[in-house]
């Protein structure tokens, strides 16, 4: 700003500041405030040495309050609260990843057990084949002694009386041993149905409608393996998932902006604490 009058200028120049000199001046004490501090007046105006001392004040004031606010430690906090956290999150994905190993062996368990059941499958088939091929033999012999005899008895009872027959015939003393002899085949013959269908009827057919039926998910599937993987691995799984989520989520959008705004601040403490040392100021 310039005037025409040389003595309003003399005195300007020795009773006032300009609002530049100022802000100089308030920030070799310390004060390092921006000109919107000033609450908006143009810098370059004149002021007096009152209106100086004032602003002075002013900005010494507000400073302080600055240094206050510095002084309520919320870096620290901050710092502590992230520690805290980040304790924790590493605790929850320590057991995080001992729940997935758990529900990696406990998969690898359910594929193993899957394929024990079909080694059993194939089993149990060869058993009903062996039965079913001991029944066909049986009715094969029973009709050959049946068409031979000429009697619709049974087999153990066809052979029993073929026996009897012949033994009535043999003299005393011999003859009950060999009746011992054909009882005990005539038991066994007997026992070959009834042992078939206990075999059949108690344990494979209920193995078969249990582990393999021929068509049709199995009973231990609907039972044991489906509520397993829907009710234990499907949320352990998805809770896995969401442990991860949340501690991406937390490192990428908190933990590393404010450690990067932490960093930066300290910095600028550090900066302001060379700036005083330079200037000999407290």
């Amino acid at each position: 700003m310039t005037t025409n009058n040389p003595n309003q200028a003399a005195e300007e120049h020795s009773t006032g500041l300009t609002r530049r000199q100022l802000l100089t001046t308030a920030a070799a004490s310390g004060a390092g405030l921006t000109v919107g501090a000033l609450g908006g007046a143009a810098v370059g105006s004149v002021m007096t040495r009152a209106e100086y001392e004032i602003e002075l004040v002013k900005l010494r004031a507000l400073v302080a309050l600055y240094e206050q606010l510095e002084r309520v430690g919320l870096d620290a906090i901050l710092q502590a609260g992230l520690n805290i956290v980040r304790g924790a999150l590493d605790a929850v994905k320590g057991g995080a990843n001992l729940l997935g190993v758990g529900v990696a062996t406990v998969e690898t368990a359910l594929a193993n057990f899957q394929a024990l059941l079909d080694s059993l499958s194939g089993s149990a088939n060869g058993v009903g084949a062996v039965l079913d091929d001991l029944t066909q033999k049986y009715k094969s012999a029973e009709g050959i002694v049946v068409a031979v005899l000429g009697t619709a008895l049974p087999l153990a009872e066809s052979i029993a009386s073929f026996f009897n027959a012949l033994l009535q015939k043999i003299p005393f003393g011999i003859g009950d041993d060999i009746r011992r002899a054909v009882d005990a085949l005539v038991a066994l013959v007997r026992a070959i149905p009834t042992v078939v269908d206990g075999v059949t009827k108690q344990l494979i057919q209920p193995m078969r409608d249990a582990f393999f039926p021929s068509s049709g998910n199995p009973t231990v599937k609907a039972s044991l393996i489906d509520p397993i993987v829907k009710n234990v691995l499907e949320p352990a799984k998805k809770h896995l998932g969401d442990i991860d989520t949340l501690a991406s989520t937390w490192e990428k959008n908190l933990t590393t902006p404010v450690q990067t705004a932490l960093t930066e601040r300290q910095k600028i403490r550090d900066q302001i604490a060379d700036y005083r040392k330079q200037n000999g100021m407290a």
